[in-house]
């Protein structure tokens, strides 16, 4: 039993370290979202999120980490208009912390703003065989 509450501890002692590391990092790099990126009703930590991408993650249970990790760890990808930044297993490799949000991925408008955020581990496959352009 008690082997269980240590494994339980040391996980949330990973998620503490990986919450650090990545609020670190984005304030290091804030200035490359644009000129303004960031949403009135939420903290300065985050990118501004359309009420699409709100409910939307909610609803697939998408943490902030999880976006976070998304946007700076990440594959970025320019598709259809649209900039597209996906997690794969690549990616979180040398970071076990990461690991559990491989396969997330964001689309992100020309604004700035995340348009939605999904979890699919063949994203990245399905994104590259989109178009290049966006339809008329």
């Amino acid at each position: 039993m008690e082997l269980h509450i240590e494994t339980i501890k040391e996980k949330q002692k990973r998620r503490k370290k990986m919450r650090d590391v990545i609020t670190n990092r984005y304030h290091r790099e804030k200035s490359s979202f644009g000129s303004s990126p960031y949403n009135d009703q939420s903290d300065d930590d985050f990118p501004r999120m359309t009420e699409h991408a709100i409910q939307r993650s909610a609803q697939r249970n998408i943490s902030r980490e999880a976006i976070l990790a998304a946007l700076y760890y990440g594959t970025k990808i320019h598709r259809t208009g649209r900039i597209f930044f996906t997690l794969r297993k690549k990616d979180v490799v040398k970071m076990p912390e990461l690991r559990s949000f491989a396969g997330t991925t964001i689309l992100m408008g020309k604004d700035g703003a995340i348009v939605t955020a999904y979890a699919n581990e063949n994203s990245f496959s399905d994104i590259k065989k989109k178009s290049k352009r966006r339809r008329a």
